[in-house]
């Protein structure tokens, strides 16, 4: 019996100094943890944590069942959303990219005291690529191409759960627009002024008749009907009174019908 006892008082010593190791071993776990929560917080977007938040409130009205049949149900491997991250160019045609990146570069810059909703820009970007009779990119893919040229915005959330905004704070509309730079003539010097003045005349025109026969292309669209050329378009606004007719420019126009 006394190797018994003696064996059971080691048992009960050991229990007892595990027991003596436990209360620092737990500090130093909780420890643990808590330095591994804050360093990932500090590599995901705010986006993510508050949509983490919220499932966090919707998992705490779980049951333990709930919460095991959910954890059962997360998916494994590598996460797609790392994926999606950067931009996919191969998926793009070259025209489409370098007019989301006109487009971008033209019409917004960095401001740190100004948001624009996402929404709206998006918008904007799709009516310039109708006129232009191009295929817009995806709302995912605009967005990626905006953060690639401004890299300092920031997602901000507004408004409650169900209703969230996010606009995205660091840039604004420019203020002034500007043209790009017509193509160079590329003249030789030893022309003559005259010759000069012919090219560029001429130039002028083929531009000139360019601009009428896009704008002709862009009000049929628009007005359902077909036009033969510029002075019918503008004649028909100002029959229609879209446009006022108590103008100068605007008896000329009309005269035409008379002429005509």
């Amino acid at each position: 019996q006394e190797p018994n006892v003696m064996a059971d008082e080691e048992l009960s010593a050991r229990a007892a100094k595990k027991g003596s190791l436990s209360p620092s071993s737990s500090r130093g776990s909780t420890t643990e943890s808590s330095t591994l929560l804050q360093e990932l917080k500090s590599t995901i977007s705010k986006s993510v944590q508050n949509k983490v938040d919220s499932i966090l409130q919707d998992v705490q009205k779980f049951s333990d069942n709930d919460k095991l049949y959910l954890y059962l149900q997360l998916p494994s491997g590598p996460s797609l959303g790392e994926k999606s991250g950067s931009l996919d160019l191969s998926s793009l045609s070259t025209a489409e990219y370098m007019h989301a990146c006109n487009w971008i570069r033209n019409h917004l810059e960095e401001h740190t005291d100004t948001c624009l909703p996402k929404q709206d820009v998006y918008d904007a970007y799709k009516r310039y690529c109708d006129n232009l009779c191009c295929r817009p990119l995806s709302a995912a893919n605009f967005g990626k191409i905006i953060r690639e040229i401004f890299p300092n915005i920031k997602a901000r959330r507004l408004g409650g759960r169900g209703q969230s905004k996010y606009p995205s704070v660091g840039i604004r509309r420019k203020t002034v627009v500007s043209l790009p730079p017509l193509p160079s003539l590329d003249l030789k010097v030893t022309e003559t002024q005259s010759e000069l003045t012919d090219l560029v005349q001429s130039y002028n025109s083929e531009v000139m008749e360019a601009a009428c026969a896009l704008t002709c292309d862009w009000a049929e669209k628009i007005l359902k009907r077909s036009f033969n050329n510029i002075v019918e378009v503008a004649q028909f606004l100002i029959q229609q009174h879209i446009i006022s007719s108590r103008s100068a420019r605007a008896d000329l126009v009309m005269a035409m019908v008379v002429s005509g």
